[in-house]
């Protein structure tokens, strides 16, 4: 089992409880971009509790979430079936690997998921060939503003969650996307403020990393606070940071 698939196993319930993952602010946007067609096949990757694929599900054909946490799979599936989307369905694979045969899907959906990718660049690879020509791939997920701030926040990530891998900054982004062939659309950023004892309980967060956080924000002087997005009140307690949401639709042009 990988580290993404037994943290998000071991935080299911709390997942699929949280009202930021299932109708946070990034994704009306990243509908907005994706413009879901009643024709589209859609494959959301690294669906987790089927937040995504679930909002897709009224608006296409079919839609299939993948994702390799199986009790993040069964809360999708439980929620589908209570919603009656019999065209959604829910499978068990990686985002660097996808079970599909090339050109399967028109739209293809990423969402609060890329952090964790180890390989972004062969995820990327891997959309491209699962898209038809003149598809779409819309993801969105939280970026770093410089790669100084991406170490820190890094280190800050993966200290709250394990499975975390790397906070991308846009133009690493950029890059990626024109290597693997995708044209760049559009993008927006969409803040999300996220209260410090929330996003440590959502991810289970032992106390004595919860403390270990504290003093590392605690080390970072006003200006290093600022651009990782951090909050204090009066008494010097953390208390909240701010991601940047990078939501941007990538097209797949030509043959």
């Amino acid at each position: 089992m990988t580290d993404s698939a037994r943290q998000f196993d071991a935080q299911a319930d709390r997942y699929a409880a949280s009202e930021v993952h299932r109708a946070g602010a990034s994704l009306p946007v990243l509908l907005e971009y994706a413009a879901p067609r009643p024709d589209d096949l859609a494959l959301d990757v690294a669906t987790g509790t089927g937040n995504t694929a679930l909002a897709l599900a009224p608006l296409v054909a079919e839609v299939t979430g993948v994702d390799l946490a199986r009790k993040m799979l069964d809360h999708a599936r439980l929620r589908a079936g209570a919603e009656g989307h019999a065209h959604a369905r829910f499978v068990e694979g990686s985002a660097e690997a996808l079970p599909y045969a090339d050109r399967s899907f028109t739209l293809v959906t990423s969402r609060h998921a890329p952090h964790h990718f180890r390989d972004a660049g062969q995820f990327l690879a891997e959309a491209w060939r699962v898209l038809r020509p003149g598809g779409r791939l819309v993801l969105a997920d939280q970026i770093s503003p410089d790669p100084e701030t991406r170490r820190w926040i890094d280190r800050y990530q993966t200290l709250r969650d394990p499975s975390h891998f790397t906070q991308r900054t846009v133009q690493d982004w950029r890059d990626l996307a024109a290597s693997a062939g995708f044209t760049w659309v559009r993008d927006t950023l969409v803040p999300y403020h996220l209260e410090f004892a929330w996003w440590t309980e959502t991810a289970g967060t032992p106390a004595a990393a919860v403390a270990e956080l504290r003093a590392l924000a605690a080390g970072l002087t006003p200006e290093q606070r600022g651009r990782a997005g951090l909050e204090f009140g009066p008494d010097g307690a953390l208390l909240a940071h701010t991601e940047p949401m990078l939501v941007v639709r990538l097209e797949k042009l030509g043959a």
